[in-house]
């Protein structure tokens, strides 16, 4: 699940502040609760960098590479 790419859903207020992000997992998609070190806003593309138990992912902002 690391390095996998997701949409954060629910924003993610920052420190222990926890959103929703989700991501494309084995043909379909699921929506985990996600902490981040900054503030990042419904609808951005997020990495996940972390697991914690309880279904909870650390992310961080993600910008694509450009074409």
């Amino acid at each position: 699940m690391i390095g996998t790419t997701g949409v954060v859903t629910v924003a993610i207020g920052g420190r222990e502040s926890l959103g929703e992000v989700e991501l494309l997992l084995a043909g379909g998609s699921e929506r985990y609760l996600a902490v981040a070190a900054e503030p990042i806003s419904a609808d951005e593309t997020v990495l996940v960098i972390g697991v914690r138990p309880g279904r909870v992912v650390e992310v961080e902002q993600w910008v694509a590479m450009p074409r």
